[in-house]
Order: C-alpha cells, then structure tokens, then sequence
C-alpha cells in the first residue's frame, strides 16, 4: 500500500519541519508543507493529501478560511486544526462548521499528534 501523504501548513518553519520528519520517519507518510494558507491551498491541489494539519494564525490567509475555501472543492478534505490558543475563536468556528475534523493544541506531543493522524486518516483506501 503507497504511503499516505499529509500536508502540514503552519507559518512556523522550525515546527512543520520537525512533524514532517517526525512523520517521515514513521515510513507510512509521505509529507508535504505550506507556510501561509494560500500556499496550503495550491499545495492542497497540486498534492491532493489525505490529510491536512492547518495552523488557524499565519499570514496571507489564516487557517479558518484556508480550510473552508479547501472543503469548498473537496468537501470530502480531512483536516485537523492547530492552534496555540484554545480559545481562538476561528479555530471553534472551524470545527463548528465543519471544516476540521478535531483541535490540536501547541505544543504538540509528537506521539500523541501521530496517534490523532491514525485516527483521523480515512480508513479504507485504493
């Protein structure tokens, strides 16, 4: 079975780069990354991922719109929200709306985050 592929798009260099390796090295995933939300969305055509780890604070566009402008072409798009801030209200409307599928919170536990991936990645594949 090919690898599934995750899109990190989070304005924080050091931190996708440390959940793509983390991840990487697992050897299920393959990783790709976008640091502003606009990018996350060409990113999103170009590699059509299984799954999206959207940061709701980045410049150009934030994660909320981000996420809903991805849903919009792909409603079936799994996407988990990040945030350093639980009370953000753009991460609650994310999830509200249903636009993500659950809320991680900074700092991540690396093994907790690949626990939340497995679960979240959808089940049955081609």
């Amino acid at each position: 079975m090919a690898p599934q592929k995750i899109l990190i798009v989070d304005d924080e260099r050091p931190l996708s780069l440390l959940i793509s390796e983390a991840l990487e090295a697992e050897g299920s995933y393959v990783v790709d990354q976008a640091f502003d939300g606009r990018e996350g969305i060409e990113k999103y055509k170009q590699f059509l991922p299984d799954l999206v780890i959207m940061d709701m604070n980045m410049p150009v566009m934030d994660g909320y719109e981000s996420s809903m402008k991805i849903k919009s072409f792909d409603p079936s798009a799994r996407i988990l929200v990040l945030t350093g801030n639980a009370r953000d209200r753009r991460a609650k409307m994310t999830l509200e709306k249903g636009f993500a599928l659950t809320l991680l919170q900074k700092p991540l536990r690396l093994r907790e985050l690949s626990r939340i991936i497995r679960e979240s990645l959808p089940k049955n594949r081609k």
